[in-house]
C-alpha cells in the first residue's frame, strides 16, 4: 500500500538529529496524493520536507472520485489552494470530485490536510456553512493557538502563536465534529474534524517566492485590501527562515500520521 497535500546551523543540527529516522523511512516507498487545484497553488514550503520523511508525492487529478476504490492505495491526501471558491461549485464541476474525496478521506480516517480553499472544502464536506466573509485576509498575519491545540498532534507543532500568509475572501462555521485550535479576530485559522483531518485557513505551503510573486501578481487585489505592498514584501523576507520552519514542523507531523496510518 502506498502513503498518499537563514539558519543553517541550526537546520543542519536538526537534520542529523533525523538521519536515522529518514533512513529507516526511504526503505519503503510511499506517496501521498497532492490535489492542485490552481497553477498559482503549490506545495512550495513544505514538499521538501515530506519526501525527506520518505513519503513520494504524487499530484493526482479529480478523476479519482469516479473510483473511490483506487484511493485505498494512498495512506494521506494533502488539498491545496484554488483561485474559485466553494459558493462557486455548481460552475466548477472538479470540486464535486474533490469533495467525494474528502468525504472518503473523512469516512476512511485517511490522514487529510486542507489549505485555505482544502479548509473551506473540508469544513463543507464535513457539513459546515461556507460564506462571504464581512472582512478576508491578505498578506501576513498573526494567528493565536487555543489551548486545544497544544496536545494536537499536527496543529500543535505551530506552538502558541503562528504567522499566517493569507489570500481568502470568504470564510465558514465550524462543523459539529471539529474541534477548534486556532483563530484571528474571530476568523477560523486552524482545526481538526473527528481524528484524521486537519486544515488551516492561512497558506503555510507558500514559501518566499511564491509570496513575492502572489503580491506582484495580484497587486491590484492586494493594494483594494489596504495593504501596504512594500511593507508585506519586506516582511516576507523577514519571516522567510522562521516560516519555513514553521511549514516544515507542520508537514513533518502531518507526515507521522500518515505514516501511522499506513502502519496500522
Amino acid at each position: 500500500r502506498k502513503i498518499v497535500g537563514n539558519d543553517i546551523d541550526a537546520l543542519r543540527t536538526e537534520m542529523l538529529a533525523m538521519r536515522t529516522e529518514l533512513e529507516n523511512a526511504q526503505q519503503q516507498i510511499r506517496e501521498v496524493s497532492l490535489t492542485q487545484n490552481a497553477a498559482a497553488s503549490a506545495l512550495t514550503a513544505i514538499d521538501g520536507r515530506v519526501v525527506q520523511l520518505g513519503r513520494e508525492l504524487t499530484n493526482q487529478l479529480h478523476e479519482l472520485s469516479n473510483d473511490l476504490e483506487k484511493l485505498e492505495q494512498y495512506s494521506g491526501i494533502i488539498s491545496l489552494g484554488a483561485h474559485a471558491g466553494v459558493l462557486e461549485e455548481e460552475k466548477h464541476p472538479w470540486m464535486s470530485h474533490e469533495r467525494k474525496i474528502m468525504q472518503w478521506a473523512l469516512a476512511t480516517e485517511t490522514p487529510l490536510l486542507g489549505l485555505c480553499f482544502g479548509s473551506q472544502l473540508l469544513a463543507s464536506a464535513a457539513g459546515s456553512r461556507i460564506y462571504k466573509a464581512e472582512n478576508g485576509e491578505f498578506a501576513w498575519t498573526k494567528v493565536n493557538m487555543l489551548p486545544e491545540a497544544s496536545s494536537d498532534p499536527v496543529i500543535g507543532a505551530l506552538g502558541d502563536t503562528a504567522d499566517a500568509f493569507q489570500f481568502h475572501y470568504d470564510s465558514f462555521d465550524l462543523p459539529e465534529n471539529a474541534v477548534l485550535l486556532g483563530e484571528s479576530n474571530g476568523t477560523i485559522e486552524a482545526f481538526r474534524v473527528g481524528s484524521s483531518a486537519w486544515a488551516t485557513q492561512f497558506h503555510p505551503e507558500v514559501g518566499l517566492s511564491q509570496q513575492l510573486a502572489w503580491l506582484s501578481t495580484y497587486r491590484g487585489a492586494f493594494i483594494r485590501e489596504g495593504i501596504d505592498i512594500d511593507e508585506q514584501i519586506a516582511k516576507s523576507h523577514e519571516l522567510a527562515a522562521s516560516y519555513r520552519k514553521q511549514a516544515w514542523d507542520l508537514s513533518a507531523a502531518f507526515a507521522k500520521q500518515v505514516l501511522a496510518f499506513h502502519n496500522r
